[in-house]
């Protein structure tokens, strides 16, 4: 998919970003006049000169093919780094600095996109850390199609960002290797500040160019010959992972077999 554009808050006023309508929030964050959100899951492609929806295949100027309870917003102000962290240098008795693959599912709040689960792998595929997390602000809208995650799910949750940075830090140093899909959006989520990455969206680029990037479904069917994403419960964000170091071990392999 193409990364989408994102529209910086007026005061009060907000621009939907599944279907791009404008709509004001109160103080709190919550829209003034509740009403549906109409909109196209997917993105547009052009097929013999016709420009139709990835999503259901009509046209251009149809309306939305799905239906949400509420507008929702994302958007990152990175003039605003509060509570962002770094990961620190390495002892110098540590050789092995660890190669971990993350993927981050995230819900709707008041203030845009909130982190509400992670889960990290090991090069061995194996899980290592998993936790659903409490955003600060209250949730609007689950994402349930995407995070997989539900009222349900959040009922009991205590865990903070803040706990999550923490184990985070204990866990990763700055020479360790993180590996993910699209990994910006992961960091942003956590506030996490990390340089030494290996990003399966680059690693295997869209024919087009960038700001164009394939989907890790798609990867994972060609590369891997495997069916992911393919639940209606939504993204299991352990599988995305797996998948992640699956296509660098894979890459690895076909790259030494070149050599």
């Amino acid at each position: 998919g193409q990364n989408k554009r994102q529209t910086p808050p007026k005061g009060l006023l907000r621009t939907c970003c599944r279907c791009k309508k404008e709509y004001t929030v109160d103080k709190k964050g919550f829209a003034v006049v509740k009403e549906e959100c109409i909109y196209h899951p997917n993105n547009k492609y052009r097929v013999r000169g016709e420009v139709k929806y990835q999503c259901c295949s009509q046209e251009s100027s149809s309306d939305g093919c799905c239906i949400a309870p509420c507008h929702v917003y994302e958007y990152v102000d990175f003039e605003n780094l509060r509570g962002y962290i770094r990961t620190m240098p390495p002892d110098t008795n540590i050789e092995d600095y660890g190669v971990y693959s993350l993927d981050c599912e995230m819900c709707y709040t008041t203030q845009g996109l909130d982190l509400t689960r992670v889960t990290v792998i090991n090069s061995a595929c194996k899980v290592v850390y998993e936790t659903l997390i409490r955003p600060l602000h209250p949730i609007i809208d689950y994402n349930t199609r995407y995070s997989g995650i539900t009222e349900e799910h959040m009922a009991n949750v205590k865990t903070t960002l803040l706990d999550v940075q923490a184990t985070l830090l204990s866990m990763f140093n700055s020479r360790t290797i993180l590996v993910g899909h699209s990994l910006e959006s992961d960091f942003k989520a956590l506030k996490l500040i990390h340089d030494t990455v290996v990003d399966t969206s680059v690693l295997f680029p869209h024919k087009m160019g960038p700001p164009y990037k394939r989907a890790l479904r798609n990867l994972s069917s060609e590369y891997l010959k495997k069916i992911i994403q393919n639940s209606v419960d939504g993204h299991d964000s352990a599988e995305d992972a797996m998948v992640c170091m699956e296509l660098i071990i894979y890459k690895l392999k076909e790259d030494l077999k070149t050599r």
